[in-house]
């Protein structure tokens, strides 16, 4: 049972719009056609523990090397071995007219990973600004 770890899984990421990625249908790296492309992207990367591809489509391909990415999805997958079967909203909070920033958990059993992600709401496109996850909520409940 791993609920309640303390072990900081967090990945930061700031707008980096200059990449392109494949599970990204060639839209820059955290540029999503529309809310539900950007929270499909999210949950099968979550659900399924695909790190690496969750990181580069939330804009982490020049945050992190390839080797750093290898490793922290390694760390994922070792501590939860079963992909995730149910995700919830946990809190979700209008910034303004097109920003909003969403907290989600992720579990499966008594397995939890919690995901937070900022997003501006364009007319051409939902923007992920900000994104990170973790095992311990209070890290990212301090986001609100």
């Amino acid at each position: 049972m791993i609920r309640g770890l303390s072990f900081l899984i967090a990945a930061v990421l700031s707008l980096s719009l200059p990449g392109m990625s494949g599970a990204q249908d060639e839209l820059p790296e955290s540029v999503f056609r529309d809310y539900d492309h950007m929270r499909s992207v999210m949950d099968d990367g979550m659900m399924n523990r695909k790190i690496i591809m969750l990181m580069r489509a939330f804009g982490a391909s020049d945050e992190m090397t390839e080797e750093e990415l290898q490793s922290l999805e390694a760390r994922v997958q070792s501590l939860f071995p079963m992909p995730f079967e149910t995700v919830d909203l946990m809190k979700s909070d209008k910034l303004g007219e097109n920003w909003t920033r969403e907290l989600y958990a992720y579990h499966v059993g008594l397995n939890y990973i919690y995901a937070f992600v900022l997003f501006h709401t364009r007319p051409d496109a939902v923007v992920a600004v900000n994104f990170k996850f973790n095992t311990d909520p209070i890290v990212l409940l301090q986001e609100f």
